[in-house]
């Protein structure tokens, strides 16, 4: 791909329905995977804006996305991660974003994202679905040795249960290895 002017009309267009919080047609909706596709660095900031909105078809695309774009995107998702009020639904898409990354685009980043999965993990003031995101994202990446601080999460924290966390422990247990396939590779 190698047209700047349409790349930035594509950015501008969806920074429109963006700022106009009015829904996103089917159109809008694939620019905003193809601006993904074509690797378009200036359309982070916008495609992490459409990742913190209702539309959770855009919220799908926004992750594939910011995959897509990988090393690109890598340092604006840590950024709006540090947001102590960021939802805890959308920073679960975000730690998706990560894993993607992680696994697809910057490998070398692959212990920094551990890193920052384990101490997310054990952070009491983060929302639960957060946590709950990020003990899956450590079992999928195969961080089985985060078994044992799942187990003492569940057994301290979590007394009655938590599916998710639980789940994630088992997964552990039954792929040591991790779960590649199931984040989608952005590149095919």
């Amino acid at each position: 791909f190698d047209d700047p002017e349409l790349e930035l009309e594509m950015i501008e267009i969806l920074q429109r329905t963006v700022d106009q919080e009015e829904g996103f047609s089917t159109g809008e909706l694939c620019i905003a995977l193809l601006l993904g596709e074509i690797r378009s660095t200036p359309a982070t900031t916008v495609i992490l804006r459409c990742l913190q909105g209702e539309d959770e078809m855009l919220q799908r695309i926004s992750v594939r996305s910011l995959q897509r774009l990988g090393g690109a995107a890598f340092d604006q998702i840590l950024d709006l991660l540090e947001d102590p009020d960021l939802d805890g639904e959308i920073s679960a898409l975000a730690i998706e974003s990560l894993e993607g990354i992680a696994l697809h685009d910057l490998p070398q980043q692959r212990e920094n994202i551990e890193d920052r999965l384990r101490i997310d993990l054990v952070n009491r003031v983060l929302p639960i679905e957060r946590r709950e995101a990020v003990a899956m994202a450590l079992a999928r990446l195969g961080i089985s040795d985060a078994s044992e601080t799942i187990e003492l999460l569940l057994e301290h924290e979590f007394q009655n249960g938590n599916v998710f966390i639980s789940d994630a422990l088992e997964l552990m247990t039954e792929y040591p290895g991790g779960l590649p396939s199931h984040v989608e590779d952005p590149i095919e």
